[in-house]
């Protein structure tokens, strides 16, 4: 039987027997066997009740945990905050004003009564003081560098890190490594390439440089790319990668970015119209004639009149250059126009 059940017979048995009690105080009872008979009458009227008055306590109570919990979560604190502030205060006035002649007790409930609905009434006017974004502090800004994917997957980093280009310390945040290790986990041969050598970064960068992985998950932001660009923000990190895009949206972000890509752009020598150079034509080019080699630095030179010489290395002046948004492209033609000999290898 459940507890509440046996605690309305309890009550209702104590009631009959107190009942059996007083009418024979009274002389109503004419034999003690009443005494008893009345005891059991309200044992069985409890029997009859208990599972009644149980169904309604309990779905009242439900009823009121359904209330409490649709209240915004702020007001109960408020309520119970301004309660303790007014109970302190009555009993400062009930100290001051006990001296008072016809002073009693139920002045000093008046006084608590009234001083917990005008305390009450000012807390929820302003309850939004004890929400939870009002006591989330500002996250402590950390500095360093964040490293995104692409710049863990493109490697250089690390060589960076050895001569000493970049210091430290270096952030990287769980997703990023969660990231890495998703990749590295694929079937196709490319993406789970890709994952191994950002994991393969990653170990080379904790030998060279202070580097430890953050939990910090800042925001409820969907993507990878705006979670990372928060947790920079909000952080006061520099971002470190090799996507064009995410130093676009950096710059929206109103985040520092570094990218090793435009980093090793305008570290390639700067050639100028008028220098002369040496490759080998690898394929031919958009238009008629145009052959296509590259620097040692990788820069596509498009040489006119050089398809040729497709195979060979070739002296060529450099006739214009172009910064395009995935690096310097290279014109040029054949040294003596076209008259120059082969450059054997």
């Amino acid at each position: 039987m459940k507890p509440l059940r046996v605690a309305w017979i309890a009550i209702f048995t104590y009631l009959g027997y107190e009942l059996a009690i007083g009418l024979d105080a009274r002389g109503l009872l004419s034999s003690p066997i009443n005494l008893i008979y009345l005891t059991i009458v309200g044992t069985l009227i409890g029997l009859l009740l208990a599972p009644r008055l149980e169904y309604v306590i309990l779905k009242g109570m439900e009823r009121l945990e359904e209330g409490w919990q649709a209240l915004p979560p702020e007001l109960p604190l408020a309520v119970a905050a301004a309660s303790v502030i007014a109970l302190l205060a009555a009993v400062l006035l009930t100290t001051l004003l006990s001296s008072v002649p016809g002073f009693s007790w139920y002045h000093s409930l008046g006084i608590a009564v009234v001083l917990i609905l005008v305390f009450s009434y000012a807390a929820v006017r302003y309850m939004h003081v004890f929400s939870h974004d009002a006591r989330i502090t500002k996250p402590r800004e950390l500095g360093g560098k964040a490293l995104d994917s692409s710049v863990l997957i493109d490697g250089r980093i690390a060589e960076m890190a050895e001569l000493g280009w970049l210091d430290g310390p270096l952030w990287v945040p769980r997703f990023i490594l969660r990231e890495m290790q998703l990749l590295a986990d694929q079937e196709d041969p490319v993406r789970r390439g890709k994952g191994r050598r950002g994991l393969e970064t990653l170990e080379r960068l904790r030998s060279l440089v202070r580097l430890e992985v953050i939990d910090d998950d800042v925001g409820d932001q969907p993507l990878i790319d705006d979670k990372l660009l928060d947790l920079c923000r909000a952080r006061g990190m520099v971002l470190v990668t090799n996507d064009a895009a995410m130093v676009q949206l950096a710059r929206i972000y109103d985040v520092k970015a570094l990218s090793v890509q435009a980093l090793s752009v305008a570290l390639r020598t700067q050639y100028r119209p008028g220098d002369q150079v040496e490759l080998e034509i690898i394929k031919p080019g958009r238009e008629s004639g145009q052959g296509v080699g590259y620097l040692e630095d990788g820069t596509m030179v498009v040489v006119d009149n050089a398809e040729p010489f497709r195979g060979h290395k070739v002296s060529v002046v450099i006739t214009q250059t172009i910064q395009t948004q995935v690096g310097r492209l290279v014109f040029a033609k054949l040294q003596n126009g076209g008259a120059s000999e082969k450059v054997r290898n």
